[in-house]
């Protein structure tokens, strides 16, 4: 029997360059109970920095599933949405690459997702060399 999606799924997008701050932000934010109380939660993480997920912390470990995205070319309207089935997940949160276009995620979102926030995050003594450099 194949698992029915739900009809909106709400997407919270981090952006931001690497070592912005990201992780310890989206870290911190699955520890409070009063983000997580309940929701199955799909955590994609499409870079990785040096901070890594203590997921044991979250707020409710068992309700949310990490999957890491290493690869542009594996973010499908597809891939996405058969990782949302097999997890059964309610909510997406993402920890975007700062190196890719977010209009390639917005191209690859499943029917239903719907961007619910999106934060974008700046290490301010490193974000000048940064601008430099693009």
């Amino acid at each position: 029997m194949k698992k029915k999606l739900p009809v909106e799924t709400p997407v919270y997008l981090f952006l931001g360059f690497l070592e912005s701050g990201k992780t310890k932000f989206i870290q911190e934010t699955l520890e409070d109970p009063r983000f997580s109380s309940g929701e199955k939660t799909l955590l994609l993480v499409m870079e990785e920095g040096e901070e890594e997920y203590e997921t044991i912390k979250f707020a409710l470990p068992e309700s949310v599933d990490l999957v890491i995205i290493e690869d542009k070319e594996q973010m499908t309207e597809e891939y996405l949405t058969e990782l949302q089935i097999k997890y059964g997940a309610e909510r997406v949160v993402v920890e975007y690459n700062g190196m890719w276009l977010t209009e390639d995620f917005f191209g690859a979102m499943p029917e239903g997702w719907m961007i619910n926030q999106m934060m974008t995050f700046f290490d301010a003594q490193t974000v000048l060399g940064y601008n430099a450099n693009m």
